[in-house]
């Protein structure tokens, strides 16, 4: 009878090993599925980040990481880094930064994504290129090289991300709309900036343009040896600080002297212009520089004058409009005092005429009194 009731307990502890095992097996392949799940599913989010175009969802990365060619109508082509010769474009693939596109022909199109709500177009002869940069950076630039390109942003744009250059200028800050009507002349380029919405900003050597709104542009030219800058008012009055070189200043409490830039404001209106020369002195290493305003007649009003980095050659000739003002009252008072003068000579030259008595007589006399009032007068 013991054996019986130990074989029974044995028995019910041997099920009860069993039992256990079982469990922990399930147990363990619960975990081992769970930890695959969670591998596939890193595994899938990695993936989704490695596509350029995935980064663009994320609001602090408004770029993709590789540009996509996102429509082409006609005959494109693009110049990649690593090739030396054109290769025709391809709708839906993506191209590394560094690349140039173009459009051949006058209904060519092509439509290039470079983020969500980041695209560029050209159409007909024009193209463009991105500037070769490591993926991490979080910057975009667009190199004009020739023809028309529109650029479309985000309204809300933070600044400092993106950039339009070219040799002579660039433009920073930009949201919305813009244009632009890129030439590469003999001797350098010329460019028509537009801004259709939103609002952008322009830069260059000693000039800046400050935001420009809807439906607002100018035009701008500038030599390739950096030597000729000049820029005009087309649509719009804008806001133009011109930099007027180094200055010195001294500090009266504790006489330090400090040095810096200042800057004149100019309005940029249709058919204004400024133009800024530099050229290289006889003496010394520092360019010298000239900028000139005209207004819209073409006549010159400033010209400030100045060397590069050195603050002791600096200089303005500013054309004061109320000296102007004061000038033309003078004018016209001085016209009106000879005009009054001349009626009253008149007036007494009648009254003698008329007068009684030795008329030949008076009136000889009156006429050589007269005669000599009226030129005291106009030597006045």
């Amino acid at each position: 009878m013991k054996k019986l009731i130990v074989a029974a307990a044995m028995a019910a502890a041997l099920l009860s090993v069993r039992a256990q095992d079982e469990e922990l097996e399930d147990a363990a392949e619960d975990v081992a599925m769970e930890e695959s799940a969670g591998e596939e599913t890193q595994a899938g989010e990695a993936e989704t980040a490695a596509k350029p175009g995935k980064k663009a969802e994320d609001a602090s990365k408004p770029f993709f990481t590789l540009p996509l060619c996102l429509m082409l109508d006609g005959r494109g082509e693009v110049l990649v880094p690593t090739k030396g010769e054109w290769q025709p474009a391809e709708e839906g693939r993506f191209y590394p930064l560094g690349t140039v596109y173009r459009t051949v022909g006058p209904d060519s199109r092509m439509k290039v994504q470079i983020g969500l709500h980041v695209e560029v177009s050209v159409k007909g002869d024009s193209s463009f290129g991105t500037v070769a940069q490591a993926l991490d950076v979080s910057t975009r630039t667009v190199v004009l090289k020739g023809g028309t390109i529109v650029v479309n942003l985000p309204r809300n744009m933070p600044e400092g991300l993106f950039f339009v250059t070219t040799p002579g200028f660039e433009v920073v800050n930009a949201a919305g709309e813009s244009s632009y009507v890129y030439e590469q002349t003999g001797d350098g380029e010329k460019c028509f900036v537009r801004c259709m919405t939103g609002n952008l900003s322009a830069r260059g050597r000693h000039f800046e343009i400050l935001p420009l709104r809807a439906s607002q542009g100018f035009a701008i030219r500038s030599s390739s040896d950096f030597l000729f800058t000049a820029l005009y008012g087309k649509a719009g009055d804008l806001n133009v600080k011109l930099d007027t070189g180094l200055w010195e200043t001294l500090d009266l409490d504790t006489k330090e002297k400090t040095s810096e830039h200042r800057y004149a404001d100019f309005k940029l209106s249709p058919k204004t212009a400024v133009r800024i020369h530099r050229m290289m002195p006889d003496t010394g290493k520092n360019m010298a520089v000239t900028t000139m305003t005209f207004d819209a007649n073409g006549d010159r009003k400033d010209r400030y004058w100045f060397a590069e980095n050195h603050y002791e050659t600096t200089g303005s000739d500013i054309a004061v409009e109320e000296d102007k003002e004061a000038e033309e009252a003078a004018r016209k008072a001085a016209e009106a005092s000879d005009t009054e003068a001349v009626d009253a000579d008149v007036d007494e030259d009648d009254d003698g005429g008329s007068s009684g008595g030795d008329s030949d007589d008076s009136s000889s006399d009156d006429s050589g009194d007269s005669s000599g009032s009226l030129d005291d007068d106009l030597d006045f």
